[in-house]
């Protein structure tokens, strides 16, 4: 009971618009947290559920270690540079960890673009990230991990994307084939279903298999390639990949300054473009089940980008597909037509 914070307690109520808000003070907090079904067990052995610790204590870590969110970035990508990075930790309730998390990639992360295009009056405008992605990303990430694993969840920021990793994945009976379409993973089973239901009240969720469907949606308004969604066979991991906008990246600039600056600029973009090729064959090399979006967030480029570079290296007969898209595997089979 003692870890339990009034303050957290009065400020959820007031958000939802409570009557109890108004009575936090004056009675006791057994009682409030009763009629807020916080309890379980028989009136001998009565326990404060789970749920009361996710989401009123500010040191939840007392019982569910390494409840946390670390947010790594490598401003010039993992591959290209890896002891190049910022790392910083969120802890607390899980409104807490979700709240200051947002704040740091709204603060540190967005960014609006602004871009003339010729023959048109006004200009065309968006966003590096749609900041209603990236919170509902990070907000499914909390909601559907396992409390009882001690893992952090992981956000990797890079020049081409930011990842979101979670422990465990997608319940098994989501199809490994629905969970690459990325367009809805309806699961027969809910984790945390109790802490869901708070986490709509205050608005941070809908629920009902609504999360894959938003993030998509607000990544095609603001004109952003689909996200990635990955799991691995024996699902212990989730990993969530939002690439960044296309008019953002590195290969999306070089292409603009081609079309106003000639010659020079196409040199050094072919040279750029013969230097991806090379990193892709090598991560290929390494690891020949490596998607489009894997190497996107290895060399710092777009998925789109990486997908153009493969189609050029099958078309020259450098590469191979063996299998189906999902499942199969590269082969390099001749580096003498490079």
């Amino acid at each position: 009971m003692e870890d339990i914070s009034l303050v957290l307690l009065r400020d959820y109520l007031v958000k939802v618009g409570s009557k109890l808000a108004d009575e936090v003070i004056t009675t006791p907090l057994a009682t409030i947290l009763d009629q807020m079904e916080l309890y379980t067990g028989p009136k001998e052995n009565r326990l404060l559920r789970n749920v009361a610790a996710m989401m009123f204590c500010e040191n939840q870590n007392k019982f569910f270690p390494y409840t946390q969110i670390d947010v790594v970035t490598f401003p010039n990508g993992k591959m290209k540079d890896p002891n190049n990075f910022t790392e910083v930790t969120f802890k607390g309730s899980v409104p807490q960890m979700i709240k200051q998390t947002m704040d740091y990639i709204k603060s540190n992360v967005l960014k609006e673009h602004v871009r003339k295009v010729s023959g048109r009056q006004e200009a065309e405008r968006f966003w590096n990230y749609p900041y209603d992605a990236i919170e509902e990303a990070v907000v499914n990430s909390v909601y559907h991990r396992d409390f009882l694993q001690h893992e952090p969840i992981e956000i990797t920021i890079e020049p081409s994307g930011i990842s979101i990793l979670n422990c465990p994945g997608p319940d098994r009976s989501i199809s490994k084939e629905d969970i690459a379409k990325g367009d809805m993973l309806k699961s027969r089973r809910y984790r945390n279903r109790r802490l869901g239901d708070f986490l709509k009240e205050l608005d941070l969720t809908e629920g009902r298999s609504t999360g894959v469907p938003t993030i998509q949606a607000k990544l095609a308004e603001n004109g952003s390639p689909r996200a990635i969604f990955e799991t691995t066979d024996d699902r212990l991991t989730f990993l969530v990949t939002i690439p960044i906008h296309e008019g953002c990246s590195d290969s999306s600039e070089e292409s603009i300054e081609t079309v106003g600056f000639g010659s020079e600029k196409t040199s050094n973009s072919s040279e750029k473009t013969s230097n991806s090729s090379e990193k892709i064959l090598e991560l290929i090399k390494q690891n020949p089940k490596i998607s489009a979006a894997g190497i996107a967030m290895e060399i710092g480029i777009s998925s789109r980008g990486v997908e153009k570079q493969i189609k050029k290296l099958r078309e020259a007969g450098i590469i191979k597909r063996n299998g189906a898209d999902k499942g199969g595997y590269w082969e390099i089979v001749n580096l003498d037509n490079d």
